[in-house]
């Protein structure tokens, strides 16, 4: 059930708007019997913060939210989104806000964090998966709020994206540049934006230089499945000889997988990544991949919050970001 507003909350309780306040913010200029009343009739409503509305627009915290899914690999073992948080706290940083970091939400009932419920934050980031009925009841709850790299397009919501489509069209070109036809495309899945987008990218890429997929060619499955997508490619009859793969964490895998084959990259097999995680630039041979300006978008991110929490008129936006492809030692050039 939605929760009901502070207006709601002082109609019950039979006081002003102020009173309400000030109950729920600990103020000590009421009585302790009106306290109790208030917070009784708040807890029995499932009142939330988020209902405080415009009622206490003008009483800032400034603390930003940043919600992480439980759902993504654990945050120190993810270097894109970690490099995300980076930006994030820079831009807060220089606009004098804390940062408040919650790495899950209740996935079966769906709550408010205790940050939101309990009115610690102006604001939410949410970063990438986040089930969509959360999302929305953000939205319905007039919470200041961003999106960085969705799972799904909230066409109502302040999003800041990838250009994914152009940066797969850009990665699976190049391969073909260099002389590969025979190109496969490995990707996690496709239940997200990005993924499907990457997907369509390689697709156009293929389709507009005139060369067919091979189905055999497609592997998608979940992340910790990389390691075999890359052995069953490089067992084929007729195996190719270039991947692209959406996603540099499953690079990551393809290398192993190609070393343990007694294959070399990219004499053997060449790769495109995508992302430009820190790991490439270690990775023997370096890795060919799509940079995504990670940091820029925490920044961009916090820069259309703050803009949201200061004009309750901000429309929705989508910022999208281009991409840069960052040639390494990966590929092979079979045109030489």
């Amino acid at each position: 059930m939605k929760s009901p507003t502070i207006r709601e909350i002082a109609r019950i309780a039979e006081c002003s708007l102020s009173t309400v306040s000030k109950a729920i913010n600990g103020r000590a200029d009421i009585s302790e019997s009106t306290r109790r009343r208030i917070l009784k009739i708040v807890g029995d409503n499932n009142y939330t913060p988020s209902a405080l509305g415009k009622g206490l627009k003008n009483q800032r915290t400034e603390n930003i939210g940043v919600i992480f899914s439980k759902e993504d690999r654990p945050l120190s073992l993810n270097p894109f989104y970690s490099r995300i948080l980076e930006g994030i706290e820079a831009e807060l940083a220089i606009n004098k806000y804390n940062l408040v970091l919650c790495l899950t939400v209740d996935k079966k009932t769906n709550n408010y964090p205790k940050m939101i419920r309990e009115r610690n934050v102006d604001g939410v980031i949410l970063i990438s998966v986040q089930k969509e009925a959360f999302v929305n009841q953000l939205m319905d709850d007039r919470i200041p709020l961003v999106l960085v790299d969705p799972n799904s397009n909230y066409h109502n919501a302040t999003q800041v994206v990838i250009d994914n489509e152009d940066g797969a069209f850009q990665a699976t070109q190049y391969l073909i540049l260099k002389g590969h036809k025979k190109i496969a495309f490995i990707s996690p899945h496709l239940d997200r934006d990005s993924f499907r987008l990457r997907y369509a990218g390689f697709n156009k890429a293929m389709t507009h230089y005139h060369l067919s997929i091979d189905e055999n060619y497609v592997q998608i499955e979940g992340l910790e499945h990389g390691y075999d997508q890359v052995r069953r490619l490089l067992q084929l009859k007729e195996r190719p000889t270039a991947m692209f793969i959406a996603n540099d964490l499953n690079v990551m895998y393809a290398y192993q997988a190609i070393r343990d084959l007694h294959l070399k990259i990219p004499e053997d097999i060449s790769i495109v990544g995508f992302d430009d995680i820190a790991w490439s630039k270690i990775a023997s041979p370096q890795l060919t991949t799509m940079r995504v300006y990670k940091e820029e978008m925490g920044s961009i991110a916090v820069r259309n919050l703050l803009n949201i929490i200061s004009n309750d008129k901000a429309s929705a936006i989508t910022t999208i970001l281009p991409v840069k492809l960052i040639e390494r030692n990966s590929v092979k050039d079979l045109n030489e």
